[in-house]
């Protein structure tokens, strides 16, 4: 196996991971810093566009991840697959859009089941005094109508990142493999590591 090629599979599984929800690339955790320091949630990788090394994920724009990227753009992103043992750990800058033709056009990709999480009446992370799921009543039981839905478009952010390094970490009994890549001054860097 080459560099260059584990660079194009790596981006080749996000690519596959982004339609195909049973793949275990398709919940990253996305890790961010807060002012309590250190943060790191499951999400759902929503787009990979290895041309652009870009990879997205939406959220709620009242998250924490939110205030997170608005303080410390710089996240990383980790991925694995048990059954291939690849490990991927990528990190760059993120942005974030709500206002702007990216969200429209990931908001208009989104099914209604997934638009009834935004639709919440209080921002993610609200205490509550019992268990909640934060929806409005009408909500609980069903999925919104595209009407009852675009409520929750104001709420609804993309987070977009920048790749600018990838770690890819391959598990072997007899040994394990790692190669980074660095994308800088336009130009990509491969070097295998000592795991």
């Amino acid at each position: 196996m080459t560099l260059e090629r584990i660079w194009e599979e790596s981006w080749s599984m996000l690519v596959a991971a982004v339609k195909d929800r049973k793949s275990p690339m398709h919940t990253p955790a996305l890790a961010t810093v807060g002012e309590e320091g250190a943060n790191v949630r499951v999400v759902v990788l929503r787009n990979a566009i290895p041309k652009e090394r870009q990879i997205c994920c939406h959220t709620d724009l009242r998250s924490g991840k939110i205030a997170d990227v608005k303080r410390n753009p710089s996240v990383s992103w980790l991925f694995y697959d048990a059954e291939k043992k690849i490990q991927l750990r990528l990190s760059g800058i993120a942005t974030i859009h709500t206002d702007d033709a990216l969200a429209d056009a990931r908001w208009a990709t989104t099914k209604l089941m997934s638009r009834r999480c935004y639709a919440t009446t209080l921002p993610p992370g609200t205490q509550s005094d019992e268990p909640t799921s934060g929806l409005p009543d009408f909500l609980v039981e069903r999925n919104p109508t595209a009407e009852e839905s675009e409520a929750g478009r104001e709420n609804f952010a993309v987070v977009q990142c920048k790749i600018d390094r990838l770690d890819w970490l391959y598990l072997d009994s007899r040994g394990h493999r790692r190669a980074k890549f660095i994308w800088k001054n336009d130009a990509l860097s491969a070097t295998w590591m000592i795991p």
